[in-house]
C-alpha cells in the first residue's frame, strides 16, 4: 500500500516560482490530463530518472535520482555500509533497488550521470561518496539490489516532476523524457527542497531541457460521481453506510482473498477480501500476462496478509473456466486489458505451485444485488440461499491497483455475465475512525464513463 509523508511546505506553484527563477519553463498537469502515467508495481525498479532505453523489463518502479542514489546523497550517506542498509531499506519498503550503467561509458557504472556529478563533487552541499562507481554496483548487488544498463544517447525533452504518489511514466525510447517521482520523498522521509535543486541541477549539469511538467493529483471523486456513473451505464445504484449493512464483516488473515462470485464454495474461510477472479484482479489491473508474474503477485498476496485463491466451478469444462472473470479476460473481452498467455489450468496450477489455494464454487450464478465496499477490512461471505456479487474495492489501495479500471472492469464483467445491474455502495460510517471518507476519496479518482 503506498502510503506517505505529504510534500510538506513544499506546493507545486512553489516549484514552478524556483524552475522559473532558474530560468527554466514550467507548467502544472492534473494527472488525468497525462495518460501515459502508470501505477507502480512492487516488481518495477526504483531506478534511475534517466530516460533512456534499459535492458532490464520492469519500467514499473519509481524513478528517482540515481537509483537507491538519490536516498544516500539526500542524507549524506558516503560509505558502503551506509550503501548497503539503503538497499535494505528500500527492499523493506517494497521497492526494487537499483542502480545503472550504460553500453558506452568506461567503466560502464559511470554511466550514471548522477552519480558522476556526485562523485565529482559537483552537486551543492552534498558530500561526494567514499566509494567509486563499481564499488557502487558491487555493493547495490551484494545486498541484493539489481544493476540496469541502459542504451543510447540522451534525447530527453521534458522533466515530469510526479507529485501523485504511487504513479511514474515507464521510459519510452522514442521519447525520451526525465522522470522524477518527486513523492518518493515522503516515502523516504528526504529533505524535498534538497532533493528537488538536486534534480534540477543534476538535468542542468547534463545538459538536459530546461522545461518541466509538474503533475498533481486529480480532484477525487465522491460516492455520488460513482453513482452516476453506474446509472450512466443503465444501472441502479445507491449509497448505504456500513452500519446499514448488517452481512459487513471484518476480514481476517486466514480469509481467501477470492472472487467476487455470490455461489457456494467448497471452502470455508470466506472472511477474506472478494476480488475480481482473485488474485486475476491484481494481474488483470497491471497487465500481467504470464505465469512467472502470476507467482510474484501470490507471493504478494501472502505478504500482504491475505490468502491468494482462484476458483472454478463443478460443471465447467475443465473445471477452472468456471470463473466468469477468468473467461472474459481469456477472450480479451475486458476492453483495454491484454489477454492471459496460460490458459486457466495453467493459471491455477502456477497459484497453487506459488502457495495459494484453488476453491470450487457450486451451482448456478442467482445474484440480486453487487456491493461495492469501501469500507477498508471488511466483507461481505457469500450466501447461498441470497447470492450477491462483492466487489471489495478498497483493496484497490492496499495493492496500489488504478480504480478507475479495476471498477470498470467489474461493471462490465457483472455486465457480460447478465448479472443484475443494481449497485449498494457500502461507505465508511463518519464516525468510524477506523475507516473515513478520506480513504474512500483517495480511492475513487477519475473514474472515466
Amino acid at each position: 500500500e503506498i502510503t506517505n509523508k505529504p510534500i510538506n511546505m513544499v506546493s507545486a506553484e512553489d516549484i514552478v516560482g524556483v524552475l522559473e527563477g532558474r530560468g527554466w519553463e514550467a507548467e502544472i498537469v492534473e494527472e488525468s490530463k497525462v495518460p501515459t502515467l502508470i501505477k507502480t508495481s512492487p516488481h518495477g525498479l526504483m531506478k534511475c530518472v534517466d530516460g533512456r532505453p534499459s535492458d532490464h523489463p520492469a519500467m514499473d518502479g519509481p524513478k528517482t535520482l540515481g537509483g537507491v542514489y538519490a536516498i544516500a546523497t539526500n542524507r549524506g550517506v558516503t560509505d558502503l555500509d551506509g550503501l548497503k542498509k539503503i538497499v535494505e531499506e528500500v527492499k523493506n519498503k517494497g521497492f526494487v533497488p537499483s542502480v545503472h550503467g550504460d553500453d558506452h561509458a568506461h567503466p560502464a557504472p559511470m554511466g550514471c550521470g548522477f552519480f558522476k556529478l556526485w562523485s565529482q563533487g559537483k552537486l551543492e552541499g552534498i558530500p561526494p561518496p567514499k566509494f567509486d562507481s563499481e564499488e557502487g554496483q558491487t555493493a547495490v548487488l551484494e545486498a541484493g539490489g539489481v544493476y540496469e544498463q541502459l542504451s543510447g544517447a540522451h534525447e530527453e525533452k521534458v522533466v515530469y516532476i510526479n507529485l501523485v504518489p504511487g504513479t511514474t511514466f515507464a521510459p519510452n525510447g522514442d521519447d525520451q523524457a526525465f522522470v522524477v517521482d518527486a513523492w518518493i520523498a515522503g516515502k523516504f522521509d528526504l529533505d524535498v527542497p534538497k532533493y528537488l535543486v538536486s534534480a534540477a541541477s543534476t538535468v542542468e549539469q547534463l545538459g538536459g531541457p530546461l522545461k518541466a511538467k509538474l503533475i498533481i493529483p486529480s480532484d477525487p471523486l465522491t460516492p455520488e460521481d460513482v453513482v452516476g456513473v453506474l446509472k450512466g451505464r443503465g444501472w441502479e445504484a445507491e449509497i448505504v453506510k456500513e452500519s446499514q449493512v448488517s452481512a459487513l464483516i471484518a476480514t481476517s488473515s486466514n480469509g481467501l482473498m477470492k472472487c467476487v462470485d455470490g455461489r457456494p464454495s467448497d471452502h470455508p474461510a470466506m472472511d477474506g477480501p472478494k476480488s475480481l477472479g482473485g488474485v486475476y484482479a491484481i494481474a488483470t489491473n497491471r497487465g500481467v500476462t504470464d505465469i512467472d508474474g502470476l507467482k510474484k503477485i501470490v507471493e504478494e498476496v501472502k505478504y500482504s496478509g491475505s490468502v491468494p485463491s482462484c476458483h472454478g466451478d463443478e460443471h465447467a469444462h475443465p473445471a477452472p473456466m468456471g470463473c466468469g472473470f477468468f473467461k472474459l479476460w481469456s477472450q480479451s473481452k475486458l476492453d483495454g486489458i491484454p489477454p492471459p498467455k496460460f490458459d486457466s489450468e495453467e493459471g491455477k496450477a502456477a497459484i497453487i505451485e506459488a502457495g495459494g489455494v484453488y476453491e470450487c464454487l457450486s451451482g448456478t450464478h442467482e445474484e440480486k444485488v453487487v456491493y461495492i465496499n469501501f469500507v477498508p477490512e471488511t466483507t461481505i461471505a457469500p450466501k447461498a440461499d441470497d447470492q450477491a456479487f462483492v466487489v471489495d474495492a478498497w483493496i484497490t489501495g492496499k495493492y496500489n491497483l488504478d480504480v478507475p479500471k479495476y471498477l470498470i472492469a467489474a461493471a462490465s464483467t457483472v455486465e457480460q455475465l447478465n448479472g443484475p445491474l443494481k449497485a449498494k455502495l457500502i461507505v465508511p460510517d463518519p464516525n468510524n475512525k477506523a475507516s473515513s471518507l478520506t480513504d474512500l476519496k483517495s480511492l475513487c479518482c477519475c473514474l472515466p464513463n
